[in-house]
């Protein structure tokens, strides 16, 4: 019977084959001209705008205040702005943090707030409590004393991770010296800065900005322009005050000639690459339509030349991208990607081919094609939302366009030529004027670097020139001598032999949830390792001969990649390179910097594993493991850093682990109890 059935589907198949050619595409239907659902704009006697976008879809609401200031320059105490925008939802004069949260949780509301405006959602039949949050978060803040240290605490401590964070210090030197740090758009926020800030500062701060003449309330959900109207009006219609004429500030100058700015960072494996220059497109710009085409082409997505060229045919790296600015004030054009070290030099020259190719040759009608369908199609969809609608209008408001401008926006799309982008990529692309910031393992990726032919610069992790790195290993010291004295500041070599088992108990905690860490190593090799968490757990052991893992009790299939994995997973990896297994590790050639210390680097080989570990040069003790990983964001380089070292039996352990989890994310990892010599069921192993 289902030989019957199959053979009646393989000659439906072939018979559909015979009526319908599918190598053939069918002609697309006309153009839908899209239909962008109309907005309300009034304005208060204060001056402020009110903008109403009515959607009945759903019974809910969004009111959302933001400011215009201009261009803000904060100088020395940078970082201002945020924490008086943080500073807004920690209380007002009238209801404290705790009753406010409670408040917007019984609504089943949402509050946020940010240095220019405040925003609430939620359902439309509690509009009136929504209003009346935003107005009294907006106008009467409190501005906690407690709460400002808290803040600046937890904001400093961010950018004290993010300093080693190679895509934050990609961004935030190019910027400094793209725009100059003396310009709005350039100045750098980093600890000093905010620990300069004072909750005085703050308070002058929101009694600057905040003011009702440049303030634009946004209005957007289920509810009548009537009512929008009367609530404005009753919550909004008291504030008083005026803002005075907002600072100018000069565009910087283009880059003289095309430059490489190198940022040194030793650890890296992979150079992060930005290639950059200014420009000044404002939203409303005639040549908006044919820079999006030409930036759809050459890098916006998967099917930009950039990815195609160095992911697809290279191989040089899981992205590579190009992106521009649009804004009323100065921008910039940017094309980024991290790459392997090897590589680094290449990939820079692929980058300004591409760029090249795209302002010399003319692009095929089908590039142009395909790039119009994806932004007439990506618009399309937009319009789905009514937030769009609200943007839209802002945008109106903003740049004084014409009341039709995003009415007219496809008929400027499909009036874009082959002419139009090769024209804007030759104007807002400038070839001889690029910055590329690097950042990477200077003394790795320079060589390379050096045949490009441009001039090649150094800038430390604040934009502050500084000279090339220099090699400076102790001559004659090699990573055996590197590992010895590792041994000699863990106890000593006749301690560590004393040393049977070790039984290790960690705790973590991550979004208020308490995460459980169970390690047992036992000689010659016995391993057990055990994660437990509200979500499940984990486990993996090794019994000498045999490697089981775990999830939630269920066996995982090991393969060799995962037994090696699992056999060589030990921050001791002191104790399995001691003697003739030494030879696994090899020195680099120059010191790396890790958290301020100057520390060896080490190559080691653990089974098919390879990671790289850093021994601080005064203290002798390991204070960082690096090693490429699989992530769902594709190949990136895991820093776990180790700390607090103590002694416990004669044998010096870190009790502090810091695992990154995302960018500006870590994991802190204590040790709440060491154990060793002590008795160890060996059955656990098995």
């Amino acid at each position: 019977m289902k030989r019957i059935l199959f053979a009646l589907i393989a000659i439906a198949s072939i018979t559909a084959q015979a009526q319908l050619d599918r190598s053939i595409r069918p002609t697309p239907a006309e153009p839908r001209v899209p239909t962008i659902a109309p907005y309300t704009q009034f304005t208060l006697k204060n001056g402020m705008t009110v903008l109403v976008v009515e959607d009945h879809k759903l019974p809910r609401i969004s009111v959302g205040l933001s400011l215009d200031p201009g261009q803000i320059f904060e100088g020395d105490k940078a970082g201002v702005s945020r924490l008086t925008g943080d500073l807004l939802s920690e209380g007002t004069k009238l209801r404290d943090k705790a009753t406010l949260d409670q408040d917007v949780d019984y609504i089943g509301a949402r509050l946020g707030t940010g240095p220019t405006g405040v925003n609430t959602s939620g359902l439309s039949k509690y509009a009136d409590q929504l209003f009346d949050i935003a107005a009294e978060v907006a106008m009467e803040p409190a501005f906690p004393s407690s709460s400002f240290d808290k803040l600046k605490n937890q904001f400093a401590t961010s950018l004290k991770n993010e300093r080693d964070n190679p895509g934050t210090i990609r961004s935030n030197v190019s910027r400094a010296l793209l725009y100059g740090v003396d310009h709005p758009s350039g100045e750098l926020v980093n600890e000093t800065t905010v620990n300069a800030v004072s909750l005085k500062d703050c308070e002058t701060f929101y009694k600057t900005y905040w003011k009702p003449n440049i303030a634009t309330l946004v209005i957007v959900g289920d509810i009548q322009v009537d009512q929008a109207r009367n609530l404005a009006e009753a919550y909004f219609g008291g504030w008083k005050g005026k803002f005075k004429k907002p600072v100018t500030f000069d565009a910087p100058a283009k880059q003289n000639n095309t430059r490489i700015a190198l940022v040194n960072r030793d650890a890296s494996v992979q150079s992060s690459i930005i290639v950059t220059n200014t420009l000044y497109l404002p939203v409303g710009h005639p040549d908006a339509e044919a820079m999006s085409v030409m930036n759809q082409i050459l890098g916006a997505g998967s099917a930009g030349r950039l990815f195609q060229n160095l992911r697809e045919d290279k191989a040089y790296t899981y992205g590579a991208y190009s992106n521009y600015g649009s804004s009323q004030y100065v921008s910039s054009f940017d094309a980024s990607a991290e790459v392997r070290n090897a590589v680094t030099d290449s990939a820079v020259a692929e980058f300004l081919y591409e760029i090249n190719r795209i302002q010399t040759e003319t692009v095929s009608a089908e590039d142009l094609r395909a790039a119009k369908n994806n932004l007439s199609g990506s618009f399309g969809r937009s319009l789905e939302s009514p937030r769009t609608v609200a943007r839209f209008a802002s945008n109106i408001l903003e740049y004084g366009l014409p009341s039709d401008y995003y009415n007219t926006y496809l008929k400027r799309l499909e009036a874009v030529s082959v002419e139009d982008v090769q024209r804007v990529a030759n104007t807002y692309i400038e070839e001889g004027h690029f910055l590329i910031l690097i950042v990477g393992k200077a003394l790795d990726i320079a060589p390379g670097l050096e045949r490009l032919g441009f001039p090649i610069e150094y800038y430390t992790l604040d934009a502050e020139a500084t000279t090339a790195p220099v090699a400076t290993v102790p001559a004659g010291l090699t990573a055996q001598g590197v590992l010895d004295a590792a041994m000699e500041a863990m106890g000593g070599r006749q301690a560590i032999d004393r040393v049977e088992t070790i039984d290790i108990k960690q705790e973590a905690s991550l979004m208020g949830m308490t995460l459980s860490f169970h390690s047992v190593y036992a000689k010659p090799h016995f391993i057990f390792s055990e994660q437990k968490t509200p979500m499940g757990g984990s486990l993996k052991k090794y019994n000498g001969d045999k490697v089981v893992v775990q999830a939630n009790g269920q066996d995982i299939p090991v393969d060799d990649a995962m037994a090696q994995d699992v056999i060589h997973d030990s921050w001791c990896t002191e104790l399995l390179l001691d003697g003739a297994e030494g030879g696994n590790a090899a020195l680099s050639q120059a010191p790396a910097t890790v958290n301020g210390a100057t520390c060896y680097e080490l190559v080691i080989t653990l089974g098919s594993n390879e990671v790289k570990r850093y021994y601080d040069a005064k203290t002798g003790v390991c204070v960082r493991q690096s090693q490429v990983a699989e992530t769902p964001q594709g190949e990136q380089v895991i820093n776990v850093d180790f700390s607090d070292y103590r002694t416990v039996d004669g044998v010096m352990l870190p009790h502090v682990m810091i695992v990154p989890l995302q960018p500006g994310m870590n994991l802190e990892v204590k040790t709440t109890l060491v154990v060793v010599n002590g008795e160890v069921d060996m059955n656990i192993f098995n």
